[in-house]
């Protein structure tokens, strides 16, 4: 019951942080436009490399809960698989124009729109399982998210609403399988 009003709370306060952010984008694209910090350069574009969020967030997480539960492993891979696939979805539909233009897919010269972002809804998916069974480390897994999305919005390849629905979607991707795994719903737990 008590995560169910957290879900319900953290959604009030999620649309309405999306609405500010919506009414915020012409605003922080121009900003981040017009300024660059050559230390951020390139410690961001490590971060917002998708390869290395899924060695961050993906393999490293699933070398840690290899022995404590393999099952944990499947689940990492359903979140990210399904916040992917939902998140292609959306952007096709949307078609939203990123900030610095188009961007296509190599090999296949696919579009890839902005809203919403696959990296935000990627790593928010991951991080209800990171932080509820890798405990320890409960603040890296946040602060490297966070520093993934921030990455996205720096770079121009996102505006701020295209991250804040990716970050609270993918978050509510991954508490519900994460319920449906607890449930034993998924698979026998």
């Amino acid at each position: 019951m008590m995560r169910k009003l957290n879900n319900f709370l953290i959604l009030i306060m999620g649309i309405l942080v999306f609405l500010i952010s919506y009414s915020l984008d012409a605003q922080i694209n121009l900003f981040f436009k017009n300024i660059r910090f050559p230390v951020f350069d390139v410690i961001l574009s490590v971060i917002t490399n998708f390869g290395v969020v899924i060695i961050v967030m993906l393999v490293f997480p699933s070398i840690i809960l290899y022995k404590k539960n393999k099952k944990l492993i499947y689940f990492l891979l359903l979140a990210s698989i399904t916040s992917f696939l939902l998140a292609l979805i959306v952007k096709l539909i949307i078609q939203r124009q990123r900030p610095i233009g188009l961007l296509f897919y190599p090999f296949v010269d696919i579009i890839d729109y902005s809203f919403p972002s696959q990296h935000s809804i990627v790593v928010f998916s991951l991080l209800p399982l990171l932080i509820t069974h890798l405990q320890k480390q409960k603040h890296f897994w946040i602060a490297f998210a966070f520093l993934v999305v921030f990455s996205r919005i720096y770079f121009r390849f996102h505006f701020l609403s295209d991250v804040v629905f990716g970050a609270l979607f993918g978050y509510f991707i991954g508490s519900y399988l994460l319920e449906l795994y607890e449930r034993g719903k998924l698979w026998k737990t």
